[in-house]
Formats: C-alpha cells, structure tokens, sequence
C-alpha cells in the first residue's frame, strides 16, 4: 500500500475504533489521568532519600513510572489507529519495566538494581520470573510469553494489514493489556513508590486539605474501573503482580 493509503486507513480505523471501544478507550485516559495526578503529589521529593525513606531502588521504580506514562500512550494511539503490532511491542517494555521495579524493592541487596542502573541486559525469566515463588504466577508468566512473541521478526510479529474488520480483536487484546499493565503501574506507585514518610509530608505541608486521600482514591477509581472490561484471566494477572511475593533466597557468590 502506498503512503497515502495507510493514512488514510490509519485514520478511519481510529474513527472505528472510537466508535467501538469509546468507553474502553475513554477509561483508560481517566486511568492514566489520575494516576498522573495522584504521582505529582510526590515527584518533589525524588532523589531526597532523607525524606522518603528510600533506597536506591527508587532509580528504577521511578523510572518506570514515568517511562511507562509516554510508552503506555504511545501505544494506545498506535492501537486505535490500527497499529495494533506496533503498539503491542511497547508494552513488552511496560511490563519488564514493572517487573524489574517492584523485585528491586523487594531483593534491594540484589544486585539487579546496579546492572539495570549500568545499563546491562536483564534476563526477565531467568532473574526475576524463575525466583518468584510465591503466589503461582502462571498468568504473569504466560502474558510475558505473549509479548515477547512479537518482539521478534518471526510469524507472530507486526501485522499484514490495517483493515479494521480484520484486526478489531487485536485492536481489542492491545486494550485489554494496557488497562491489565495500568493497573499493576497503581499497585507499585501505592505499595512501592509511595512511602509513609512521604504521605505525612504531603498530608502535612500541602496547600489544600486532604489532596492526597482525594488524588489516591481517584486513582484507585479509575484504576478499578479497568477490570470491568477484563476476562478472569487479565484480572488474575493483576492479582498475581499485587499479591506479597516470596522470593527465592539470592544465591551466594
């Protein structure tokens, strides 16, 4: 198809896709509005370990958080323009991203937060997934399966046409995992990032009473409303990423 072809199909399909899942689509803008909002309640306090009682853990925490802002948008606009494949790649990357952040809170002495800080490769399966040993994940395990089967140039990857009556499922999946994804991102901005140091400064020095009880519940609001549109396995990925997980005990050098 030539250039102008794709365009003009990229933007029928995000006219159809609009029209179809408006009320999917429009969740998850208020999902990611309210999470932004109730996380700019703290970003001053970022790198003030003093105050937060952080380690250096938050380098990652924090860094999924807000990379997976810009990665989750860039792939729901790619989504509803029919760009399902693309998009889908990105959230390989969201879910890595979340998954690195809340083992590095949990094995801190672990030394995946200075490989990650360095730069080097992080074999998900193998340092993180394998050492999970408590709850069963096998839902994480088969949504990780799944996103990295079109990281790939193999027959699963990208996609051969743009037509929405061919792709409308796909268009569908692609909602499903953001909103799952969005909802493990309030997990660990309310479990892991967001300290009790940090809810008692804010509670005591912001300029307007109960913001943060206000902020926190809109965000847990619109984070809930996400699951309505969940099949029981999306939602059981939610729950396998929020339970207490038990880690295997670090190996010994």
């Amino acid at each position: 198809m030539q250039f102008q072809e794709l365009e003009r199909q990229r933007q029928i399909n995000r006219y159809l896709s609009q029209e179809k899942f408006s009320e999917r689509i429009l969740a998850i803008q208020e999902c990611m509005n309210a999470q932004d909002k109730y996380i700019e309640l703290f970003y001053g306090f970022i790198g003030k370990h003093n105050l937060t009682q952080h380690s250096d853990a938050e380098t990652p925490i924090i860094s999924a958080l807000i990379k997976n802002e810009i990665a989750i948008y860039s792939s729901l606009i790619l989504t509803i323009d029919g760009l399902y494949g693309s998009g889908l790649v990105l959230l390989r990357s969201v879910y890595e991203a979340l998954m690195i952040a809340k083992f590095s809170f949990l094995r801190q002495r672990d030394n995946l937060i200075s490989k990650w800080i360095a730069g080097e490769t992080i074999y998900l399966s193998k340092t993180i997934l394998k050492k999970i040993l408590v709850p069963d994940i096998t839902e994480l395990k088969a949504l990780w399966e799944n996103l990295c089967k079109p990281s790939h140039a193999t027959i699963y990857s990208y996609q051969i046409t743009m037509k929405f009556e061919e792709i409308e499922n796909e268009i569908s999946v692609n909602l499903a995992i953001i909103s799952m994804l969005l909802c493990c991102n309030f997990h660990l901005i309310n479990k892991h990032y967001v300290t009790n140091s940090m809810i008692d400064l804010v509670k005591r020095y912001h300029s307007q009473e109960g913001e943060f009880q206000s902020r926190r519940d809109s965000a847990k609001t619109a984070t809930q409303s996400l699951t309505k549109f969940l099949s029981q396995s999306g939602r059981q990925v939610i729950k396998e990423y929020s339970r207490v997980w038990k880690l295997a005990p670090p190996v010994s050098s």
